[in-house]
């Protein structure tokens, strides 16, 4: 029963369907759900396969997994959200609310610079052992302690273990809570999503699926140094720490989101509806649209050329949307989030099959769904004369 591919879709949106059924039929999948929304309404929501390796435990309608570096646009929204509400200034340094990250010749980087990885400290360095993150105070001080890795230039650079600190750290002075509690607080709850930093009840890991892969995972090499000395600088958790509720728990604002397809799609949601979803009010239409707006164009050692907003990746030919007006954001492993205000269509697909690679764009299961929603956004905004 498992097998089957469970869930409602809407005909306007089939490809869609048709890209997850051929993963499945091509053996890149063990479990996973997509979810497409229309202004928060579900258009498209799929799943099917194995909770777990040994196929004993059919993944459900509300399974959830880890979704990597998808959870750095959850962190992303916390910070967006107190700068709407006056609590942080776009522009202002953060060492404004963040005295101690001034130093190392970090005293003029900017929030803004921050929200689109170009504070200066996209790493260790030292490198850090795997659990060090855990310690939430002993981390920070170690970002802040760290010198600006450019000499002060802000030049654009993934902070692939850093970025939730960075602006986890803002969260917590400015609102008195870390990016785990004020997600939960402000944005899960009020708004219905299915999204979590760190497992937050035990109770959850009964619906989550822990990450396995298909085939033997190889280690990680970059082309660029730059982009190996980032990768490299936390020693990556052994196989067998997943599995305690210590690392479950721990809430990364990084890496250690938990998701369904749902939550994902409906956080994305909250960007492609301008702001503002089944009249909650999380960000106003002007912050959402910069947000969304190019802030940086400029060559990245993991992604070549790459346009970004705050927190969300742009258009572009090295980092291609699935339409010319649509934001989105990935995760090691292959979980995906991708939103357009001009249609309000907005997208998550979360996995168990944690396929990594240094080259997401030539992964066969990510190409098949980008392509089959770029073919989805197009007809939407055909329809709607977007």
């Amino acid at each position: 029963m498992s097998s089957e591919i469970q869930g409602i879709c809407d005909e306007r949106f089939q490809p869609l369907k048709d890209a997850f059924v051929a993963n499945f039929e091509d053996g890149l999948e063990l479990g996973a759900s997509l979810c497409l929304m229309e202004r928060g309404r579900p258009v498209v929501d799929l799943w099917a396969g194995w909770a777990n390796f040994r196929r004993t435990r059919p993944w459900e309608a509300d399974t959830i997994v880890g979704i990597a570096s998808n959870t750095k646009i959850a962190t992303a929204l916390c910070l967006l959200m107190l700068i709407d509400r006056g609590k942080v200034d776009l522009d202002a340094t953060v060492a404004t609310y963040w005295p101690e990250f001034a130093q190392g010749g970090k005293g003029h980087v900017t929030v803004r610079q921050a929200l689109s990885h170009r504070a200066g400290v996209p790493g260790y360095e030292p490198p850090v052992a795997w659990d060090a993150p855990h310690d939430w105070e002993r981390i920070t001080a170690h970002i802040a302690a760290e010198p600006h890795w450019f000499g002060g230039e802000p030049r654009l650079c993934y902070h692939a273990h850093t970025y939730g600190f960075v602006l986890g750290e803002i969260v917590r002075r400015a609102a008195g809570r870390r990016p785990a509690q004020f997600f939960a607080e402000e944005v899960a709850g009020p708004g219905g999503v299915d999204l979590q930093i760190g497992l937050r009840v035990q109770t959850e890991v009964a619906r989550s699926s822990l990450p396995y892969a298909l085939r033997p995972v190889e280690p990680m090499h970059f082309d660029d140094p730059l982009a190996q000395r980032v990768w490299d600088c936390l020693e990556p958790a052994p196989i067998e720490a997943y599995m305690t509720w210590e690392h479950q728990h721990y809430a990364g604002p990084s890496g250690s989101g938990y998701a369904s397809a749902r939550g994902v799609a409906r956080l994305v949601a909250i960007f492609a509806a301008g702001g503002t979803l089944d009249g909650v009010h999380f960000l106003s239409k002007a912050l959402v649209d910069e947000a969304t707006h190019e802030q940086v164009f400029a060559p990245d050692p993991f992604f070549g050329m790459l346009r970004m907003g705050l927190g969300f990746g742009l258009d572009s030919e090295g980092f291609p949307a699935p339409s010319p007006t649509a934001f989105h954001w990935g995760g090691s492993g292959g979980s995906l989030q991708c939103g357009d205000q001009r249609t309000g269509l907005s997208f998550g697909y979360v996995t168990n099959n944690f396929i990594i690679t240094a080259e997401p764009f030539a992964e066969r299961r990510f190409d098949r769904l980008w392509t089959a929603l770029g073919a989805a956004m197009t007809a939407a905004a055909a329809e709607t004369g977007a």
